[in-house]
């Protein structure tokens, strides 16, 4: 068996699914659902859209329609929820894991839980995780995730003897973690270099048809390769869960006019590429059956479709490189 997927045989893949998916629908075996992905070398099986529960997700004010969301997103088919001990919405603490926590208590083992630890420190790490363990409500975590790599620097200071990735493979061992992960948005090279470097599991990353159309992205002055071209081939190579975020370009992409695409075209540019799950944020219900239908009518994508709209979106690119200068995916609103 091979390590790992090339592009080709995921796209390969991916046809047949849908394939079988239509002649069972035809036929009236069961109903659609939602396809499922392998996660990489982690052998589980991934929802192909994921719900992201950042800032979006925390701004909803009422906690019964918080829950009725990720209970509808459950009920549709999506079993990947993705939330971090940042997220949150002043003056609550974790108010995004809180949430994951009331809801995930009734199906533990139904879910795939992943959350994301800030400190890069051995003792800061811990403790974070045992704060996610209390409001998660539950006694192990299916992935963990070293949140937002910034810059090499930065990479040094989490591979380091007493660092956050020593504490986590430590709570690998004791069983109190599944897998380990690591996300970034804004320093390709820095993330295909973590991912040479160290042994993870996962990796969450910023993909969509406005970056990815640009192999350079300028950050502090300096040429970065995008995710696409860097991080992403190294991923395929050792067989990581790769995991997309940032489709939709924070909305910067999103609607009609120059520079914008709708959102299953963003959906459908992402699950052409080679991800097991594509992470959306979200705080409607209109919008999370918007997703999920787009995800429904999936079919891959040529590369000359691909290039096509990323022209499309072209006239967005350099907003959505000024956001990545100086977002902080891990700052709590």
């Amino acid at each position: 068996m091979n390590s790992h997927w090339s592009r080709r045989e995921f796209l390969k893949s991916t046809t047949a699914a849908v394939v079988f998916g239509a002649a069972e629908q035809t036929f009236g075996a069961m109903p659609a659902a939602l396809q499922k992905r392998r996660l990489g070398k982690t052998g589980e099986m991934v929802s192909c859209i994921g719900f992201g529960s950042g800032s979006r997700f925390c701004s909803i004010p009422d906690e019964d329609a918080a829950q009725a969301l990720l209970e509808r997103a459950f009920d549709r088919g999506v079993n990947y929820f993705d939330t971090a001990g940042s997220y949150t919405r002043r003056p609550l603490e974790r108010l995004s894991e809180k949430r994951l926590g009331e809801f995930s208590k009734k199906r533990r083992k139904e879910i795939f839980l992943a959350t994301k630890i800030d400190p890069r420190d051995r003792d800061g790490a811990l403790r974070s995780v045992e704060t996610s363990l209390k409001f998660l409500q539950t006694d192990y975590i299916d992935l963990i995730q070293i949140h937002s790599l910034s810059n090499l620097d930065d990479l040094d200071r989490i591979g380091s003897p007493n660092g956050v990735l020593a504490a986590i493979q430590q709570l690998k061992q004791q069983k109190v973690v599944r897998f380990i992960g690591i996300t970034g948005h804004n320093d390709g090279a820095a993330m295909g270099e973590a991912l040479r470097r160290h042994d993870f599991d996962t990796v969450l990353m910023a993909l969509n048809a406005a970056q990815s159309a640009n192999p350079v992205a300028q950050r502090k002055m300096e040429p970065i390769p995008a995710f696409e071209q860097s991080a992403l081939p190294v991923a395929l190579q050792k067989n990581l869960g790769i995991l997309s975020m940032k489709v939709m370009g924070q909305g910067m992409i999103v609607g009609s006019g120059p520079g914008r695409a709708s959102p299953a075209e963003l959906l459908q540019f992402n699950l052409s590429q080679p991800v097991a799950s594509v992470v959306i944020g979200c705080e409607q219900m209109a919008r999370l059956e918007e997703n999920v239908q787009a995800a429904l009518n999936f079919t891959p994508i040529s590369e000359n479709s691909k290039q096509k709209l990323q022209e499309k979106v072209a006239p967005s690119r350099a907003a959505w490189q000024n956001f990545l200068r100086s977002h902080d995916d891990s700052v709590a609103v």
